[in-house]
């Protein structure tokens, strides 16, 4: 296979098949699984900039394919691939040890190949990562379409935004492009159906290992934050301070009524909007609500909030397809929490939206929160199950997940800068800290961070416990199924016997098996019944024949 750019999704641990471990809970709400298979969405920005400028580009999801074919030969695949250029995301610092490991194993096998990274954690940790002797360079900050161009085109010296190797000298040029409108890096969706025609195989083709079963796409509606969660590297705080955006970029409507378009052109997937459409003013609002309600759309669409909306806002948005869903994360029951946390709205509003989307007829609103905040102890963890059955009340079309911050608090991000100010403190400085930690038996052992109030061992218990207090209390509901909830409880029993075996210094290689069938075999199909987003198999999402037939010959 003969491309321009290869751009290679990796596993967060290479490789994972080998080692006993357990991290299911810090993916538990999220479509990917614990190797963090889902690719970044860059990638199809990426890929369809440089094919409009005339290049041969590829997508290879390796964690995605390690998923779903155990016996998947890495290096063998990789040295099918001839390709001039090979870029590797290294977005969240979740990758830090599989991304290293990939782009050594592709330099060994491709030495006259340029290996690049690219991604937020790669920009923060660029000055260590540059010093692998089989990375050529880094591309920095949020955006790496120009960059990435001009540097096949005419060589590093030209190229802005990046650090790369000289001879012996490491050189770095100013993180100086930073596009303050989206709309030229759209994303054609029709992409991934070319990939899959070029690799002939849907696993390695997919954005995350599940995708055949429990399909999902996506439209970013912008980059950057107006907003400070203090954990978080992509607030406004991380931006403006560690990747150079000091102004938003935003998506006109126009544009993200054309991606949707395309989306839907070609299936009836839900479509899930990243960034709250409020960021841009309510004309926003207003316009892209008529620009989707014109398509007529077949698909289920979601929006996230940072904040409770108005009832005006959600009347917008119901408007905008016939099946509408809403996300908001207020991350605790306590508004004490919350506003330390970067969120400083009240349970009283929170439950005014939740009596809005019931009258206004949302199919479903999903509140998603967190165990590890500041001023947060076990009870307070544990109590999400208790405010969700007094929301139900409220109404039934709402849902409700809780997971731990994990697991990392990001650096970049005020706790992680300043974490004496909010209560943290962060037990892992170095790229090489990360690369490590990675490796653990469990995803306690992986946290980098303590707080005032519980330290990691107390945190990971109080996850579970909330966990399970919640998952007991949707079955009871009647919003998971028998199966999914067994299975659900199944894991969370295996994590604590693994959780107590580590920190009592016991070997765990005899609970391999059954790591491998509860924490990666299963994953699906708990988070399907689990109901993390309407969806059903991707070739019944399809709508032209001709491609649902491609898909089941390439499976």
């Amino acid at each position: 296979m003969k491309l321009d750019v290869a751009l290679i999704h990796p596993p967060s641990v290479y490789d994972f098949r080998k080692s006993p471990s357990y991290a299911s809970m810090i993916s538990e709400v999220i479509p990917s699984m614990y190797v963090f298979d889902m690719m970044p969405y860059g990638f199809l920005t990426l890929a369809t900039y440089l094919e409009k400028n005339g290049l041969n580009v590829a997508i290879f999801n390796l964690a995605a394919k390690m998923l779903k074919d155990r016996s998947f030969d890495v290096e063998k695949y990789i040295k099918r691939i001839e390709a001039d250029l090979f870029g590797i995301d290294l977005h969240w610092a979740v990758h830090a040890q599989g991304a290293i490991e990939i782009a050594r194993i592709i330099k060994e096998i491709h030495p006259e190949s340029k290996v690049v990274l690219g991604g937020l954690s790669s920009t923060y940790f660029r000055y260590e990562v540059i010093k692998c002797p089989f990375i050529d360079a880094i591309l920095t900050g949020d955006s790496a379409e120009l960059p990435l161009l001009r540097y096949i085109e005419e060589g590093p010296e030209r190229t802005p935004n990046i650090i790369w190797k000289d001879g012996g000298k490491i050189r770095e040029n100013p993180l100086s492009w930073i596009p303050e409108s989206l709309d030229e890096f759209g994303i054609d969706h029709e992409f991934l159906l070319r990939n899959v025609k070029k690799t002939r195989d849907l696993a390695i083709s997919s954005p995350f290992a599940s995708f055949d079963e429990a399909p999902i796409a996506g439209v970013i509606t912008m980059k950057g934050c107006p907003f400070n969660c203090i954990t978080c590297g992509g607030s406004r705080f991380a931006y403006e301070r560690a990747y150079m955006r000091r102004k938003l970029a935003i998506k006109s409507p126009e544009a993200i009524a054309d991606e949707v378009e395309g989306i839907a052109r070609i299936s009836k997937m839900p479509i899930f909007f990243v960034g709250d459409l409020r960021i841009g003013g309510m004309g926003r609002v207003e316009r892209v609500s008529k620009l989707l309600k014109e398509l007529d759309l077949e698909n289920e669409l979601i929006f996230e909030f940072f904040t409770p909306p108005s009832k005006e806002v959600l009347g917008y948005i119901r408007r905008t397809s016939h099946s509408v869903y809403l996300q908001i994360s207020p991350e605790s029951p306590f508004e004490d929490i919350r506003r330390a946390f970067g969120r400083p709205y009240t349970n009283q509003s929170l439950e005014k939206m939740v009596s809005n989307s019931e009258s206004l007829g949302f199919e479903r609103l999903d509140l998603y929160f967190m165990v590890g905040l500041p001023f947060q102890r076990r009870e307070q963890a544990i109590s999400v199950a208790d405010y969700f059955r007094k929301l139900r009340e409220i109404s039934k079309r709402l849902d409700s997940f809780v997971s731990p911050l994990a697991p990392f608090v990001d650096p970049g991000s005020r706790a992680y800068m300043d974490p004496g100010a909010f209560g943290y403190i962060i037990t892992l400085r170095d790229f090489e800290d990360y690369r490590r930690a990675l490796l653990s038996e469990h995803w306690m052992k992986s946290l980098n961070y303590e707080t005032r109030w519980m330290n990691r061992r107390e945190i990971a218990e109080a996850s579970l416990d909330a966990y399970e207090r919640l998952l007991a209390e949707r079955y009871l509901q009647g919003i998971v199924d028998e199966e999914a909830y067994e299975l659900a409880m199944e894991r969370i029993k295996l994590d604590k016997l693994v959780l107590d075996r580590v920190e009592r210094g016991i070997p765990i290689d005899d609970l391999k098996d059954r790591i491998d069938e509860l924490a990666r075999r299963s994953d699906a199909r708990v988070k399907k019944g689990l109901s993390l987003y309407p969806t059903s198999e991707l070739a019944e999402r399809i709508r032209n024949p001709i491609l649902r037939a491609l898909i089941t010959l390439v499976r």
